[in-house]
């Protein structure tokens, strides 16, 4: 749809003017798509699709009970196998249908169906895309939609693996342009049928598949602060087995994009040209319901180390992650008597990442059973984890890092015996003595991470986007209890309702600049029985949205999944000053209307009021107005970099600045010079702006105590309230 007259946009800055409504930037025609580094564009859904089924590819796989049981059951030393596979032989010349557009575009299609699966994934023999064409492959159902994939998606292996689509079908579309520079080489090889549900393992729950001791990273670390959970990443492998690994950092100018997991992953794709990476798939701050989003995917690699006896495997990936995937890569020791409290941070039967912690002192031993070979194979080359004081690991934790007290890596998961009711006994490779074991350049981690032989003996970790830097930043705070209510009138608080709102939008302040490229929605349970619509935007403003910046047309609530987060990307980064405000746009049009629910937080106890509402017959109104007496924040969560934190609300009249000190800090307390001026209270806050602590001042002074805990080091904001009014100040914990 449109822009809608009612958004009463009454601040302009120079812009165009469309529709009798002046706005600064137009962007529309948008239709969610999700995968592994894609551009920009959507299938071609206006063509009728009756014509595929006379040409349908069909593959039944029906497992027995006996190899479903034996799918789930723990084995040492092996993979998460989830898919079967059937080997095909698909190209544009001897399956599908063709269809030529008016302006010349020749779209091809192909229906594949594999009846019974809980998703399909394929793999790409050859992929060798011309420059402005695209594919994709979604669902019939339009739900779940990956692409497009361009010829930035070419690999010098030629293979491509795709990330599974929900559903026992997929259509594959080839958009090629009116006059390629030459023909595309396409051709599918490998059809996955995922047996098990991917999306569903072990417990038929949309997550949580790990069993009940498992904790969520994002629960042991809820101040963010340990950068290296970002370099852990689930890894698909030949599109039909489970492992965890690590992204990690080699000595030399510029970080490579270096996998490091166990050789038992890749027994059915030893060059790893099929290797598919899951970055940041974990729950959203401690969250008991909302599944963390899966689409931030990376494909394609070339195995660099590969050791079966030793079980050892360094991949390459062809491509770096992208910066706003916020990749992280590990740092290492060489120590042979590594410290504690030890981590294991894994994707236990490819659910949201988790961490086990052992607060004991690892052991070398040897872990050479002969049920694991041709893996593992050679003595006193492991460690042993006697018993883990929290959490355990699972099928799909295979490859999995190890980490120090100090965050380094220090060895892959091999197996083990660990389970629940028993967290015992598990064993990691150790990476000092794989370092330079063999004098074998594919046998060695030493060639690779230290390739100029310069003989260092740690390495810490890195962002490897040292100056583009994304940073995602949110209103719901660290106590908070999101929800997704309805209101007494019937309808969702955050959504569809009978009060008919259509703009809800959320506030950020503390930010003197950014440059936004999307941000994080929490859908609750959206009614999906249309093609109904809702669009996206971006305002500045100071206490109600004012000035419409970007907005995004015709996202298809059908795109979303009850109780998860997506990710919903602007084609261009908006550049934003001082206070703004994402939101989203909705509308009643059509029978049935289609549900759109957004998690929300209401309390009391909150510092943020953040969540404005509007409909036509009020203009925008704050839901503490509407609604119960409280603090209310919507969970958009914005993904932006060149962020810079400052005074962005500077309070008006003030001669002498309020000052803080000391900054940096190393110890417990920070002060503030209130320069006259009258304090009631101070909040602490970490870098995604969620409250860390409150400290009642009520006075005015040169040495106003705020006492800062035991914070971690890191970079903090203090928010002090004065005169009805907030200042934000940023500070450093050493």
């Amino acid at each position: 749809m449109g822009i809608d007259k009612r958004m009463l946009l009454v601040k302009v800055k120079s812009g165009i003017k469309l529709s009798g409504i002046i706005i600064s930037v137009l962007i529309s025609c948008f239709i969610t798509v999700q995968a592994q580094i894609t551009a920009p564009g959507s299938p071609a859904f206006n063509i009728d699709i009756s014509g595929l089924r006379d040409n349908l590819k069909q593959h039944s796989y029906v497992p027995d009970k006996a190899e479903l049981k034996a799918a789930r059951i723990v084995k040492n030393g092996q993979a998460l196998k989830f898919a079967h596979q059937f080997t095909v032989n698909y190209t544009p010349d001897n399956s599908g249908v063709w269809t030529e557009q008016g302006d010349g575009t020749r779209i091809w299609r192909l229906l594949i169906s594999s009846p019974g699966a809980y998703t399909i994934n394929l793999i790409f023999d050859r992929y060798v895309l011309p420059p402005d064409a695209k594919l994709f492959i979604y669902n019939p159902e339009h739900t779940d939609v990956k692409g497009a994939f361009t010829s930035a998606n070419n690999q010098p292996s030629g293979i491509l693996a795709t990330a599974p689509v929900r559903g026992d079908q997929v259509i594959v579309e080839y958009q090629e342009p009116a006059k390629p520079q030459f023909k595309a080489e396409l051709m599918i090889g490998a059809v996955n049928h995922d047996f098990l549900g991917v999306h569903s393992l072990k417990n038929g729950a949309s997550f949580g598949n790990g069993d009940d001791c498992n904790v969520d990273v994002s629960c042991y670390d809820v101040n963010n602060s340990m950068d290296v959970r970002r370099a852990v990443v689930k890894i698909l492998i030949n599109g039909e087995e489970l492992c965890t690994g690590a992204m990690i950092n080699s000595a030399g100018s510029q970080p490579k994009p270096y996998l490091i997991t166990s050789a038992h992953c890749y027994k059915l794709d030893a060059s790893a040209n099929t290797t598919l990476l899951y970055f940041n798939y974990e729950t959203p701050y401690c969250s008991e319901v909302i599944e963390g989003y899966s689409e931030h995917t990376l494909s394609g690699g070339q195995a660099r180390v590969m050791a079966n006896d030793l079980d050892i495997a360094l991949v390459e990936m062809y491509n770096m992650p992208p910066a706003y995937y916020r990749p992280f890569f590990a740092g290492w020791t060489l120590n042979s008597t590594p410290t504690g409290p030890f981590k294991a941070i894994h994707h236990p039967w490819g659910d949201v990442k988790k961490i086990a912690t052992f607060d004991g002192q690892i052991q070398p031993t040897s872990f050479n059973m002969s049920g694991n070979y041709p893996y593992a194979q050679v003595d006193d080359f492991h460690w042993q984890v006697s018993r883990w004081t929290t959490g355990t690991t699972e099928q799909g934790s295979s490859g999995g890092p190890l980490f120090d007290g100090n965050n380094n890596f220090l060895g892959g998961l091999t197996g083990g015996a660990a389970t629940c009711s028993s967290p015992i006994n598990d064993y990691y490779w150790r990476f000092y003595k794989a370092w330079d074991f063999r004098s074998q350049s594919n046998q060695q981690f030493k060639a690779w991470l230290d390739p100029m032989n310069s003989g260092v003996q740690s390495l810490d970790g890195v962002n490897p986007y040292d100056k583009k830097i994304f940073t995602r930043f949110s209103n719901i705070e660290k106590n908070d209890s999101p929800t997704n209510a309805k209101i007494s009138q019937g309808g969702y608080l955050g959504g569809h309702n009978k009060t008919k709102s259509t703009l809800y939008a959320e506030r950020y302040i503390g930010i003197d600049s950014a440059l936004i490229k999307g941000f994080y929605l929490m859908s609750g349970k959206p009614r999906q029985k249309s093609d109904q619509t809702f669009n996206i935007a971006i305002w500045e403003g100071n206490y109600k949205p004012e000035t419409l910046l970007v907005k995004k047309d015709n996202i298809a609530i059908k795109s979303l999944h009850a109780n998860q987060e997506e990710y919903l990307e602007f084609d261009t980064p908006v550049k934003v000053k001082g206070n703004f405000f994402v939101g989203y746009e909705i509308n009643y049009n059509g029978s049935p209307i289609d549900t759109l629910a957004v998690y929300y937080s209401a309390s009391t106890q909150k510092s943020n009021n953040s969540m404005l509402v509007y409909s036509e017959s009020m203009g925008w109104k704050y839901a503490s107005e509407l609604y119960e007496n409280k603090n209310y924040s919507l969970w958009l969560d914005v993904l932006a970099e060149a962020v810079v934190n400052g005074d962005t609300q500077i309070i008006p009249d003030i001669r002498t600045e309020i000052v803080i000190y000391p900054v940096p800090t190393k110890g417990n307390v920070i002060y503030i010079n209130s320069n006259g001026h009258f304090i009631e209270y101070a909040e602490v806050r970490d870098i995604l702006g969620r409250l860390l602590l409150v400290e009642k001042l009520i006075s005015s002074g040169e040495n106003l105590a705020v006492n800062l805990g035991h914070l971690p080091s890191g970079i903090y904001i203090l928010k002090i309230r004065t005169e009805n009014k907030w200042l934000n100040k940023k500070f450093v914990v050493e």
